[in-house]
């Protein structure tokens, strides 16, 4: 099924003008829950309800009201709200171009993949390009349901992106959150840390590598109970206790990873080893000595 727009936009900076289409490009997967009466298996129903009153209210008695103090409301109406909105203009006005690097992710909220116009689409690859190549973001000014929005557009894959992000008063500030600033660590420690964080990098991120196994399990727990069959429980994880010695669970570590990349390095040399002496049993001198050759090759990368 063809992905449908949410919003239409137009990229524009300086005099140019680039029509956009948006389209949503993430989606969550986590499971959800109904509420149902555990008697006949029913799906409840929530009222909503005035203490004051000590009465159940119909939606058509509700008025919307902001809070400007603790139990004290001043209420809007429909049309008084309107008049604030934003006005639906599908300008996406960029004010500025600046490096990705600068922009911390923690200002990224919602993304959505940004589709060209066929009449647009020599302007579209030229502001992807120049993007792509000079490493630079746009920062910009949005309106989509009459909410105006700060955004970012950067180039993905082989067009753009766009997020919209929060402001800066909504990042919640760190300073009152003891991060270790007065920890020490000595030359050893960072050096060992080093060498594990080296040991367990990739040289790129691969998504496929991981699942939500919550999900998996709750989904196939449901089908299995609705099979008849009882759920099974989660086997419990290994405990970890608790670091005491942080010089001794780094050696730890990298012994532990040693010894996996020491079990493969040694199946890989095994297997030329093999080669050579099937080779010498069977008199064939020519594929023996490729076989040693090889050997010795990999005895080299090992």
């Amino acid at each position: 099924m063809a992905s449908r727009p949410v919003a239409n936009g137009s990229i524009s900076f300086g005099l140019v003008s680039i029509p956009v289409k948006l389209f949503s490009a993430t989606r969550s997967r986590s499971v959800s829950f109904h509420l149902i009466h555990a008697k006949d298996n029913s799906r409840i129903q929530q009222r909503i309800y005035c203490p004051v009153d000590d009465a159940i209210v119909d939606r058509s008695e509700l008025i919307r009201a902001f809070e400007i103090e603790k139990g004290k409301y001043v209420p809007f109406s429909n049309e008084e709200l309107e008049k604030l909105e934003a006005r639906e203009n599908q300008a996406v006005e960029i004010t500025e171009f600046v490096p990705l690097a600068q922009v911390d992710p923690i200002f990224f909220d919602n993304a959505y993949h940004l589709g060209c116009e066929p009449a647009a689409e020599r302007a579209y690859k030229l502001l992807a390009s120049v993007m792509n190549e000079s490493k630079r973001v746009a920062i910009a000014h949005f309106t989509m349901r009459n909410k105006e929005h700060l955004v970012i557009i950067r180039p993905y894959e082989k067009g753009l992106m766009m997020h919209t992000m929060y402001y800066g008063d909504e990042i919640v500030e760190a300073a009152d959150i003891d991060r270790g600033e007065s920890a020490k660590v000595n030359d050893r420690e960072l050096e060992l840390a080093k060498r594990l964080v080296d040991d367990l990098t990739e040289k790129k991120f691969d998504p496929a590598k991981y699942h939500d196994t919550y999900r998996e399990r709750v989904l196939e727990a449901a089908q299995n109970k609705a099979a008849g069959q009882e759920a099974v429980a989660t086997p419990a994880e290994e405990h970890r206790g608790k670091v005491i010695d942080l010089m001794a669970a780094l050696k730890a570590s990298l012994e532990k990873r040693g010894e996996g990349k020491g079990n493969a390095r040694a199946e890989a040399e095994e297997e030329p080893a093999e080669q050579v002496r099937a080779a010498s049993a069977s008199g064939d001198r020519r594929p023996a000595s490729r076989s040693r050759a090889t050997a010795s090759k990999a005895r080299k990368r090992g």
